[in-house]
């Protein structure tokens, strides 16, 4: 799946093999074989996304032939479990093609925009013949559990982001004071006050001397009485609205379900650092700049094996962070980032770049020297590309990351 072929290689690699397009589907799928010749093979063939199905499918096949080489789109999680089947057939060879471009060739064979399964199915068979795919490689072993944890991972850590805006949200309307006193929401003495005493007349009710002791209690004793009368002040004057007790059910429901989402989130992540351990070299990832545990199993987990890339740019264009232009004729437009890959691998390198800038560095100043020509977001990117070409040769050459080998005229700059 790293491929950097030449479209006419792939179409090469077609040549002489039977050709099958499957648009996938939940319930069925529809597939369309071509001859080696480009001519099509009958008509698209209608099979249920059940074994028997996969048999009929299989069964469906031109006789005669010994080498297939099937496409089928990466649409949502239906086609895994028919590309894992059909790679367990003799000569056949399963690639991926790009939904995208199957939207954009509806109109090339009939010249209109109609779009059904039978049609589609058709449209892959033809991208495929033309070498339009993208070859398909299965992570086994830990670098499928890696991948499966960093799916994983998306939702919990989504989670506490959506249930920490509605308590802050509920805060903004029946204690909008309370963000004052507390800096921070979610620390010990702040969650001990919304767990026991959520509302102003909660805690001017309450006495001030249980109050004090909570604190003390829930902190480790390194907020109390300051903090109670700042608390018991602030809420004297309250602009909030009057609670009622669905109102506390509602705070109670939000706060259990934000620390159901940590626990996950904490859980995930404890697993990806037990698989990150077993990966040979990772370690030596943790050298470079910026990447620290979950960085690298992130990472690892979006991009898979990076010593499997042949080149460091294939996992570029992975990550999304080559850059493209659109020019024609006298325009030139301007360059921007494809944003055609893996986002949260995108997301995890911008946010190591950004770490790595934050002490002095080669890093820091190969930044300085990438901000004398570009606005700060896009040295941000640039930077964060560098950091990936350097785990690319640690991971590939098994090598130990060395600032003098990554950075030579940022360490040099640093040196005089």
């Amino acid at each position: 799946m790293h491929s950097t072929s030449t479209i006419d290689e792939r179409k090469a690699a077609v040549e002489g093999a039977v050709i099958g397009g499957i648009d996938v589907a939940q319930g069925w799928h529809y597939i369309q074989w071509l001859w080696p010749n480009g001519l099509s093979a009958g008509k698209p063939m209608r099979v249920t996304n059940t074994r028997s199905g996969f048999e009929a499918l299989w069964a469906g096949r031109p006789l005669g032939a010994t080498r297939f080489v099937i496409g089928l789109e990466s649409t949502g999680g239906y086609w895994l479990p028919l590309a894992h089947g059909l790679r367990q057939q003799p000569g056949v060879t399963v690639v991926l093609v790009n939904p995208l471009h199957t939207h954009k060739l509806k109109e090339v064979d009939d010249r209109t925009p109609s779009k059904h399964d039978a049609k589609d199915a058709g449209i892959i068979a033809r991208a495929v013949a033309e070498g339009r795919y993208i070859p398909w490689v299965p992570r086994e072993g830990v670098w499928s559990e890696l991948a499966t944890l960093a799916v994983t991972r998306r939702q919990p850590k989504a989670d506490v982001v959506r249930w920490q805006n509605r308590i802050q949200g509920w805060l903004d309307v029946y204690a909008p004071e309370f963000r004052r006193v507390f800096k921070a929401w979610d620390g010990r003495a702040a969650l001990w006050v919304l767990d026991t005493v959520p509302f102003p007349a909660d805690v001017l009710a309450y006495p001030f001397e249980d109050l004090v002791a909570g604190l003390l209690e829930a902190s480790h004793h390194r907020v109390g009485r300051k903090r109670a009368q700042a608390l018991v002040t602030a809420y004297r004057d309250s602009i909030g609205m009057p609670g009622h007790a669905s109102a506390r059910t509602q705070l109670a429901a939000y706060l259990a379900h934000w620390r159901a989402a940590r626990a996950a989130l904490a859980a995930t992540e404890a697993a990806q650092q037990e698989l990150v351990a077993s990966v040979p070299g990772a370690d030596t990832l943790r050298e470079i700049p910026g990447f620290g545990p979950v960085i690298i199993a992130t990472l690892l987990g979006e991009l898979g094996n990076l010593a499997d890339y042949a080149h460091p740019q294939q996992a570029v264009r992975m990550a999304g962070l080559n850059v493209v232009s659109d020019n024609s004729g006298k325009y030139q437009g301007q360059t921007h980032l494809a944003k055609r890959g893996r986002p949260q691998a995108r997301q995890g390198l911008y946010q190591a770049a950004v770490v790595a800038i934050a002490h002095e560095g080669p890093a820091r100043a190969r930044y300085r020297e990438l901000r004398e020509r570009l606005a700060p977001k896009a040295a941000l990117m640039a930077l964060a590309c560098k950091l990936l070409r350097i785990a690319w040769a640690c991971l590939r050459h098994q090598v130990r990351y060395d600032a003098r080998r990554a950075f030579p005229r940022s360490t040099a700059v640093i040196a005089a």
